[in-house]
């Protein structure tokens, strides 16, 4: 039998295991499956909960026995996907530590048996995506209706294209999904990030659908052990039709912020500029950072109070008329010492200097990589420009003040959120990152009044960037009403 290569083996340690087993809450009547089940961590802790061998399955490729295979009808030397297309059996309970490897690194034969079980259509079977992947798409196919699963997955369940195929169907298919992410590595030998899925209710009405982060592995154990991280995190919003929806490209374009094409010399601090005695004329106001959109609308003063934090607040962006001053030209030659004039931005430019592509038309901007989920930053102050670490808002439609902060509102509400969680690619750091086509798709419930949302907006906003992200949501949540639940 070919086995896969052995570095995607990483075996679950004995107290994640024991958590995992806890979080499915078991019962003498459940049946078990573990898919690859190694030297058997999974089994041993349904052992000690005194659940029968004759009540857990354990299948691994490996032909080598476990310590723990006379405590499961263990089928060892088979392949998985084989294994299920023969298998008529049905599980409650499923728990798994999948392999993490591409599916094209995979020899021929494992690809074979692949395709032939799940076919082409889905890509969670395709060479381009991952075995863990593959493991959980096929448990789906075992689990009896009603019936829950944990696995252990990389942190790439949470944005990989891939996956996003059975990334929808755990989250549109369970009654209550549990996502648990760990700060800290789950294991001693892998450094990069895990996540600890808990779906329960298969096939029931979706209701509950969280996302936990916890600082140590041990806070993460203690929760699944306990499950008072879901019931604390429980929401129970309705969710809007599909015809009371209006997606966010209908409302507004996202576009990058300004291309420098070299930030260390455009860029400048109010201490930049009167060191080199630049004039207001060579300079225009702009925002350079995510960290920089700290406030519902960006008004001259708080601009102003990033200007005295001697934040990077100032474009080098001459007119005409400022090119004649000395303090100007003499930083235009400094310029062509330290800039690659010869880089694809510059060289593209006549003069180097020039940079054609600042909007004036935004009505507001929002980060893309953030922690916060996406939010807008209105612009209020006239000429404010960025550059292409933010996206910015052009507007489609007129609109009032109060209705644009109504629909601002609605892009933080719960159904919103919840789409965010399915389509926002997460890096270990927490960090998420949208895409324009991502922030587009997104799909808005309508507001039914707009009176009073700019005050309602500003206070969610204040909660939002203290980190208070459920009570800025719980205002969005209340202003919009969700008309259509």
């Amino acid at each position: 039998m070919t086995l896969p290569p052995p570095e995607c083996n990483v075996y679950t340690p004995s107290q994640l295991a024991a958590a995992m087993i806890q979080a499915l809450e078991p019962t003498p009547l459940d049946y078990w499956l573990d898919p690859c089940i190694g030297p058997g961590a999974f089994v041993a802790r349904l052992r000690e909960e005194g659940i029968s061998q004759d009540r857990i399955v354990g299948v691994d490729i490996d032909p080598s026995a476990g310590e723990e295979d006379q405590s499961a009808t263990t089928v060892r030397g088979v392949d998985f996907f084989q294994w299920c297309t023969q298998t008529k059996q049905r599980f409650t309970k499923i728990v798994a530590n999948p392999p993490y490897v591409a599916i094209c690194k995979l020899h021929p034969d494992l690809r074979q048996s692949l395709i032939s079980f799940g076919g082409t259509a889905d890509a969670s079977f395709a060479p381009r995506s991952n075995y863990w992947c593959a493991f959980l798409a096929a448990s789906l196919r075992l689990l009896a209706d009603k019936g829950n699963l944990a696995f252990v997955l990389p942190a790439a369940w949470d944005y990989a294209q891939y996956a996003a195929n059975v990334r929808q169907a755990v989250l549109r298919q369970f009654q209550s999904v549990a996502i648990h992410r760990c700060m800290e590595p789950l294991f001693t030998h892998v450094r990069e990030g895990c996540v600890v899925l808990v779906a329960k209710g298969y096939r029931g009405d979706p209701s509950v659908s969280v996302r936990i982060d916890h600082a140590t592995s041990q806070g993460l154990i203690s929760a699944l052990t306990s499950g008072v991280a879901l019931r604390e995190n429980r929401h129970d919003e309705p969710t809007p039709s599909d015809g009371c929806l209006t997606s966010f490209s209908e409302l507004y374009g996202v576009n990058i912020g300004c291309v420098t094409g070299d930030a260390r010399y455009f860029l400048l601090t109010e201490s930049d500029r009167t060191r080199l005695s630049l004039p207001f004329g060579s300079v225009r106001p702009v925002l350079s950072r995510a960290r920089q959109l700290t406030t519902a609308y960006m008004t001259s003063a708080e601009w102003s109070h990033l200007l005295r934090a001697d934040e990077r607040v100032w474009l080098f962006s001459p007119t005409s008329t400022a090119l004649g001053q000395e303090a100007v030209r003499s930083y235009l030659q400094h310029g062509e010492k330290v800039c690659n004039l010869a880089g694809y931005k510059l060289s593209r430019r006549e003069p180097w200097y020039s940079l054609p592509d600042i909007r004036g038309d935004a009505i507001g901007f929002l980060s893309g990589m953030t922690k916060l989920g996406p939010w807008i930053c209105f612009r209020s102050k006239r000429g404010l420009a960025a550059t292409n670490t933010l996206y910015l808002l052009t507007s489609k439609t007129k609109m009032p003040m109060d209705e644009r902060a109504a629909w601002a509102l609605a892009l933080l509400s719960s159904p919103v959120r919840r789409q965010y969680s399915e389509i926002a690619r997460r890096y270990p750091d927490g960090l998420t990152k949208l895409e324009p086509h991502d922030i587009h798709s997104l799909r808005l419930p309508t507001p039914i009044r707009t009176k009073g949302a700019r005050e309602s907006y500003e206070r969610a906003i204040d909660h939002l960037t203290s980190g208070a992200v459920a009570k800025a949501v719980a205002i969005a949540n209340r202003f919009v009403e969700l008309p259509c639940s």
